[in-house]
């Protein structure tokens, strides 16, 4: 049996590493005593893993933790047991139980919805959006990770098509969705650097407070698909 969890990562702890994020929530799961499933071998380790990974820096209300369990759990009692032993910053959204055998939510994981709020100053901002919008293509050298300095080109527009834009003063407010596929995705960080870079978007990209609001599946039809049947909400 799966427990699967939709938890957040919210602005106190925006900047740890997700290493140090996984690592918070599997002392969390170790001090709520939850029944988990362990590898063997000599070095048996949690069967625990989340379904995509966030960058450092970028907050979250769509994180989703999937864990193996060696033995059946009152679902409703299990999370309030976690709840107690997670640290500020980390809150359960809602849980499900899936059979084993279902196929991992890293897998199943299609696409992520984003909001954005950067500052851009003296800028024509709408005008720039829907000239992305309208572009066919759109181009981005891709730094490769342990590369030392090598890029790899790769099409924008194959991850995120259209972007909603409202301006508010000195700030820029963005939202869209970026596809994730077998083969990749984008950063909204990444998104930042090609409107400032190559549709020169005076952005103060460092400053950008980005947000995931949504982690999903997709079918076949391109629709959106929740990853969890909650059973549980909080």
């Amino acid at each position: 049996m799966k427990l699967r969890i939709k938890i957040t990562k919210d602005a106190g702890i925006r900047f740890i590493s997700h290493l140090e994020y996984v690592r918070t929530i599997e002392r969390a799961i170790r001090r709520a005593k939850l029944p988990v499933a362990y590898s063997e071998g000599f070095n048996p380790h949690m069967k625990f893993s989340l379904a995509s990974a966030l960058g450092v820096g970028v907050t979250s209300e769509a994180e989703f933790v999937e864990i193996e369990l060696a033995e059946e759990i009152n679902l409703p009692a299990t999370m309030l047991k976690l709840a107690v032993n997670l640290p500020t910053g980390i809150r359960i959204l809602a849980a499900d139980l899936a059979d084993t055998k279902t196929d991992k939510l890293m897998a199943q994981a299609g696409g992520a919805d984003y909001r954005v709020v950067v500052p851009c100053k003296d800028c024509d901002c709408q005008a720039i959006v829907e000239h992305f919008n309208g572009a066919e293509s759109v181009l981005f050298q891709k730094p490769i990770p342990k590369g030392r300095g090598k890029t790899k080109e790769i099409e924008v527009k194959n991850f995120i098509d259209h972007l909603e834009a409202e301006c508010s003063g000195d700030d820029l407010q963005l939202a869209f969705s970026c596809k994730i596929t077998p083969t990749g995705s984008m950063k909204a960080t990444e998104l930042l650097l090609v409107l400032r870079d190559s549709f020169e978007m005076p952005l103060v990209v460092e400053k950008a407070d980005i947000l995931r609001t949504d982690l999903y599946a997709v079918d076949k039809e391109g629709k959106k698909q929740p990853l969890l049947k909650p059973e549980y909400i909080a």
